[in-house]
């Protein structure tokens, strides 16, 4: 019984992997992204403050992290902000509405590349809002965003 029991945990985390990624947003303006965990390694790109990231492994002091076209590369772990939750807005001319769906009124439209803080998700919509002012704007269909 203990060898089964035994065997059936090394397989859980074969299978598992390493730990589940996770969306986090960036802390801090104007964010290295580096080809590897070390501040030697090459620039491959700035990001900016607020900006979505999905973090795919932590290594030392460091996180490796892929954007919405799965660039990826290596940021130092502290400007990571795992606690406030961004999304990015994809296609241009986006409908901010009162309510989760079409039947509500729309408030304001924002275009790509605007970044807005996640608030909730109900179906296929998310209520977005001011990041900094955490103000809640309205509801946008969550195909139009990457970052929930």
């Amino acid at each position: 019984m203990l060898r089964v029991l035994s065997l059936t945990i090394i397989w859980m985390v074969i299978l598992l992997g390493p730990a589940s990624a996770y969306m986090a947003s960036i802390g801090k303006e104007d964010v290295n992204v580096r080809s590897a965990p070390s501040l030697k390694a090459k620039v491959l790109f700035k990001i900016p403050f607020g900006y979505p990231v999905e973090v795919m492994q932590t290594k030392d002091s460091w996180v490796e992290i892929k954007d919405y076209e799965d660039d990826t590369g290596w940021v130092y772990q502290p400007l990571i902000n795992r606690k406030v939750q961004t999304v990015l807005v994809l296609p241009d001319q986006v409908n901010i509405r009162q309510g989760p769906g079409l039947n509500y009124k729309v408030v304001d439209q924002v275009n790509h590349g605007s970044i807005y803080k996640f608030f909730e998700k109900k179906g296929q919509w998310v209520k977005i809002g001011f990041y900094l002012e955490n103000k809640e704007i309205g509801w946008v269909r969550s195909d139009l965003v990457w970052g929930e």
